[in-house]
């Protein structure tokens, strides 16, 4: 496929002189109590036990507002002045039990609130807390009647909320497919991302279980660590303008462990926190254009690494320390160039648990851009990615016109197992996705599959290896 694109000058984003810093806030917590920490710009020495919060509990900043997130067991947000961090402006409650996972603001009187034990999504005025309307996900839970939502990301008129749909009656584990549900926020409305199946659809994740969400201009790199030890999570993107996934980018096997949480410097590099089969926590860089990954990180504790954080050139750890050497606790400042320790630990007062940097900055695009695509030449079916696979696989394909489509999965003996896709599409890139299962949602046996693109004018087929 043909593209012309232009290489557009980012001296000052490659440049590795030490950029302006923020302020960052810190929720800290050693799971009995909790509390809070303010690192202010260019110092060595935070300020601690600025006001006690919930034990568990997350942070998250915009425009000047600090918002913490207090979880299962208090139930509420707390509202600060960037500017005031130890006195609140506002506390409001989101519902008994409704155990609350993240919160996006999309304008000064509206913000949506990720409820973990609903099948719904508050809106609510962050003014004041009143309640402005719901909007109902019920239509992505899984079997125990709950979506699992949350993470939350906004990307120009559209909220994307992650639903993980986890297995409460078992392991807690993925359940099934997991997906991000796509809200119009001007009608606060459910978005249905795919006309031709029937009930709303949303975007079918090739990572199951999300835990991070980071939009990118028009894009959204996701962070999914599926089951624990199976090495079937990874990153992937999300293209928005067409409201699909582009396939898992990087896989934990890649990886070495399984996927925590990302950070990104720009679209194209960042960080991942991973952890081994005996639970050592380790961040290691990756470059999502390439497919690298760099070697682990020096100078970590390799104990619990519950969240980073990327502030221009600095990469923020929030270390919680070894049971071998609890001192080691703190947060830690990397060069995000390099790669090498700045400095650290700098104390928290209680270990840190969740870092929100004071700046609304976003992550900023990558070197080479688009400025001018064009059409694929031909309609051709790419080879399936991972392959062989267990959880999913994203097989590529390109049209050269508008025109109908068939992509069907077949097994060995020919006979359709399931439809992917079955109608007109525009010209362009896509990539349909294959969870392993028949049309009814039963679980297919190991072996080898094909996966067949049928347009009025070609018919290709590529094979797939399921090993579960």
């Amino acid at each position: 496929m043909r593209r012309i694109i232009t290489i557009v000058s980012v001296l000052c984003s490659l440049s590795q002189a030490v950029e302006a810093q923020s302020n960052l806030f810190i929720a800290t917590s050693d799971f009995s109590t909790g509390s809070t920490a303010l690192l202010p710009s260019g110092a060595e020495r935070a300020d601690v036990n600025l006001l006690g919060i919930h034990s568990d509990a997350v942070v998250r900043y915009h425009g000047d507002r600090i918002y913490v997130v207090n979880r299962l067991g208090q139930d509420n947000i707390i509202v600060l002045d960037a500017a005031d961090a130890r006195t609140p402006l506002v506390q409001f409650s989101v519902g008994n039990g409704a155990n609350p996972q993240d919160i996006a603001v999309v304008a000064p009187d509206k913000a949506y609130i990720a409820l973990y034990e609903r099948s719904e999504l508050l809106i609510v005025d962050p003014r004041d807390g009143s309640e402005r309307g719901r909007v109902d996900l019920s239509a992505f839970a899984d079997g125990d009647g709950l979506p699992e939502i949350a993470d939350l990301v906004h990307v120009g008129s559209y909220l994307y909320a992650s639903c993980q749909r986890l297995d409460r009656n078992s392991t807690w584990g993925p359940a099934d497919d997991s997906f991000l549900a796509v809200i119009d926020i001007e009608g606060d409305e459910l978005v249905d991302v795919d006309s031709e199946r029937d009930g709303i659809q949303g975007i079918l994740l090739s990572a199951a279980n999300p835990n991070n969400l980071i939009a990118v201009g028009q894009r959204i790199v996701v962070s999914g660590s599926a089951h624990f030890g199976d090495r079937q999570g990874g990153i992937e993107l999300i293209d928005t303008q067409r409201n699909r996934s582009l396939g898992r980018i990087i896989g934990e096997e890649a990886l070495g462990g399984d996927l925590n949480g990302i950070a990104l410097v720009d679209g194209d590099r960042g960080f991942a926190v991973i952890s081994d089969e005996t639970f050592t926590n380790y961040v290691r860089p990756f470059n999502l254009r390439s497919g690298e990954v760099g070697p682990a990180l020096q100078d970590l504790s390799g104990g619990y690494i519950p969240d980073i954080a990327v502030d221009g050139d600095r990469l923020i750890v929030a270390d919680q320390g070894s049971f071998s050497d609890p001192s080691s606790a703190g947060l830690k400042i990397f060069d995000a160039f390099s790669n090498e320790l700045r400095s650290g630990p700098i104390s928290t007062g209680l270990p840190p648990v969740s870092i929100a940097v004071l700046s609304d900055a976003a992550v900023r695009p990558t070197a080479i851009v688009e400025t001018q695509a064009a059409l694929p030449e031909w309609s051709a079916l790419g080879n399936g990615y991972p392959n062989p696979f267990n959880a999913s696989i994203a097989v590529p394909f390109t049209l050269d016109r508008d025109i109908h489509v068939q992509l069907v999965v077949l097994d060995i003996l020919g006979r359709a197992v399931r439809t992917l896709q079955d109608g007109l599409l525009p010209a362009g890139s896509y990539s349909g996705l294959w969870n392993g299962r028949d049309a009814d949602g039963r679980q297919m046996g190991n072996g080898t599959y094909f996966v067949r693109l049928s347009t009025e004018s070609m018919r290709e087929t590529t094979k797939v290896m399921l090993i579960k």
